[in-house]
């Protein structure tokens, strides 16, 4: 398989920022609301906190969870979860582990382009990874 270069894997990266960016926005209006108990004005519209929940949540494309090596018969338990925001070239998704009761812990936004790797995404600052936190606590990973 050919290494993925830097302009190769660019249109992915933006990507992932214009994901980043859109979920601080979502998570940041769903606590203005919340704090509030007013709609907020989010994409030209005044919503409510319920609605933009409902709003982040139905941006995600599907979301999955997976299990762990166990023995044939036993009992296999999630401990990974992905949310995908998009396909294609290029496509981008928060990949991170899951934590007592299901909780998501260590979101982390991966991207790629055709013909290349998952990426992860490391330009985010501290209170962008805590709004991604929020974000994955938004979604029930359990069954």
């Amino acid at each position: 398989m050919m290494e993925a270069t830097e302009k190769d894997t660019e249109r992915a990266e933006q990507q992932a920022r214009a994901q980043l960016d859109s979920i601080v926005e979502v998570v940041q209006a769903i606590a203005t609301a919340q704090a509030t108990d007013e709609p907020v004005e989010y994409e030209g519209e005044m919503l409510d906190r319920d609605t933009l929940i409902q709003y982040a949540e139905e941006n995600a494309l599907c979301v999955q969870v997976r299990g762990d090596w166990h023995s044939p018969g036993g009992e296999d338990e999630p401990v990974e979860f992905e949310i995908l925001l998009c396909t294609g070239g290029p496509a981008v998704r928060i990949v991170g582990d899951l934590g007592n009761l299901n909780c998501p812990e260590n979101p982390r936004i991966e991207y790629q382009d055709w013909f290349t790797p998952w990426m992860e995404y490391h330009e985010t600052t501290l209170a962008e990874d805590s709004d991604l936190q929020e974000y994955c606590e938004l979604f029930y990973f359990g069954e």
